[in-house]
């Protein structure tokens, strides 16, 4: 049985129609007639769905989808590695590095290197600061700076305290050349007010994104024809607009027949709601 008979299965199993199992999915009846089918599939987050609300396991919908595997097939992989014996099979762990490094793109691989490089600098720093054996608190307190600062950057991922650090590493290296307390907070100021000013193009680019138009945005007061007669009372109906096809329902409650023009009045989820026009 393939997953659109099972789905079909599950869904008269529940007494459901299909714009009443539509309307629990939040998708058109179109979408459910396409994958019973089986001329596509749900996303991930609908086929959980399904499998929590109607109990079904997700093995039992795809169960003639994904061919079984041969004693063949069993044999080979047991061969390759038994993950019952507790040994790693050779060669899997540089395969996997390898196949991970060479997954990373560009951007990832230089972020990697400037990660390690800010760690092999505040190791260095470090070591200057205890040399002798003895900790100094200044520099200890300047780390610890750029440590929380950019562990909070890190969480919030919005530009709220990257020019703290910058201003920390300007504390901290003053503080390694033994400049006074009052110079490094100084400085932690001045570079950390210098670094806001030189990104504010930046920031004010992330924080001013390009808003993208809706569908919603698009329907609403279109025309649209009925493709299937609207009527609230079974309730039926669909109409076409913006080159797709939307469950509609009449806003007066009256029925409207196929083929007749309709304006969109408003949207609920994915139902149109439109009135006849003159």
């Amino acid at each position: 049985m393939s997953f659109g008979e099972r789905l079909q299965e599950v869904r008269r199993g529940s007494g459901l129609t299909q714009e009443q199992f539509a309307e629990q999915l939040n998708v058109s009846r179109q979408a459910v007639s396409k994958w019973e089918s089986s001329r596509g599939y749900p996303e991930i987050e609908k086929i959980l769905y399904i499998c929590n609300r109607y109990h079904v396991a997700i093995g039992d919908l795809f169960a003639d989808e994904v061919p079984p595997v041969s004693a063949q097939e069993r044999s080979a992989q047991s061969e390759d590695g038994d993950c019952g014996s507790g040994k790693l099979p050779s060669g899997n762990l540089h395969r996997a590095l390898s196949v991970f490094f060479s997954n990373l793109s560009p951007k990832n691989k230089w972020l990697g290197a400037g990660v390690l490089a800010g760690v092999a600098f505040l190791s260095a720093l470090i070591s200057l600061c205890l040399k002798g054996g003895t900790a100094n608190v200044e520099a200890t307190v300047w780390i610890a700076a750029i440590v929380i600062f950019g562990v909070v950057e890190a969480l919030t991922a919005g530009l709220t305290s990257i020019w703290f650090v910058l201003g920390s590493v300007a504390g901290l290296i003053a503080g390694v050349c033994g400049a006074p307390v009052w110079l490094q907070v100084v400085l932690f100021f001045a570079v950390s007010i210098v670094a806001l000013i030189a990104t504010r193009p930046l920031v004010a680019k992330y924080v001013a994104r390009d808003t993208v138009a809706t569908n919603a945005d698009r329907v609403l007061g279109a025309t649209a024809r009925v493709t299937e007669t609207i009527d609230n009372a079974v309730p039926t109906g669909a109409v076409y607009v913006d080159g797709k096809t939307w469950s509609a329902r009449s806003e007066s409650g009256s029925v409207i027949p196929v083929d007749a023009m309709v304006r969109v009045a408003r949207m609920e989820g994915v139902r149109l709601f439109v009135e006849e026009k003159e």
